[in-house]
């Protein structure tokens, strides 16, 4: 099967060549990755582009930042949440997750959500409870939305939620993608709403974030966050 364009192309986003020990996985500690992609609101409007580069993130992740021994959680988010992935990734010569696995995988992740709703703050406690069950491992939680919390019935959680992500001892880092600069209510950006909302969670040194349109430009500093993750920094 001919491997999308996209995917093609997303060893460019490595910021720097990976010596043949890494390309291995023979010589880096295990991390927990969680994964969770909001497929609700302007994701599933093509004009904005969302759902490519949602796409775009999974697969980066998938191909560039897994290793072997490494634990994988894929999270699906609409008006529930849905465990796409949950495994812990083993491969006996060190090479990476295969692509035709990528390719099931981040089709099923970005699949269009049917319905109203959003569970961004049930998906963020989730992915908590999937990383604690890791012990022992550094977690990397990874979370594309636009921000758009109007339909997130439990929204006035989001700060505490994300707060309790932090003030486990294995997070390293928590990566918010895709966030919005179209006004929401009152002229605000969704954007700013949503940072405003995460309260004094936005100012940890853990926390990275995205513009909608900021993906490819941030996306280097996340991987070499995730590098300092597994060297303990």
């Amino acid at each position: 099967m001919p491997i999308p364009a996209a995917l093609s192309l997303l060893p460019l986003l490595v910021p720097t060549p990976l010596s043949a020990a890494s390309v291995l996985g023979l010589t880096t500690p295990p991390l927990h990755l969680v994964l969770a992609v909001d497929m609700t609101g302007s994701s599933k409007n093509p004009a904005y582009g969302y759902a490519r580069q949602a796409r775009l993130l999974a697969q980066s992740v998938m191909l560039n930042q897994v290793r072997s021994g490494d634990t994988l959680s894929l999270l699906r988010v609409c008006s529930g949440v849905q465990t796409v992935a949950d495994f812990t990734f083993q491969s006996k010569s060190g090479a990476r997750l295969a692509r035709a696995d990528i390719l099931r995988y981040t089709d099923a992740l970005t699949r269009p959500c049917t319905g109203r709703g959003s569970a961004i703050s049930a998906a963020l406690s989730q992915a908590g409870t999937l990383a604690a069950r890791t012990t022992g491992v550094r977690d990397v939680l990874i979370l594309f939305t636009d921000g758009a919390l109007n339909d997130d019935p439990q929204r006035a959680s989001l700060g505490g939620r994300v707060q309790t992500l932090l003030g486990a001892s294995a997070t390293r880092q928590l990566f918010l993608a895709g966030l919005s600069p179209e006004a929401g209510a009152g002229g605000t950006s969704i954007r700013d709403a949503f940072v405003k909302a995460l309260g004094a969670a936005a100012d940890d040194r853990r926390v990275l974030m995205a513009g909608a349109y900021d993906l490819q430009n941030v996306y280097p500093v996340f991987a070499e966050r995730v590098k300092k993750a597994r060297s303990g920094a």
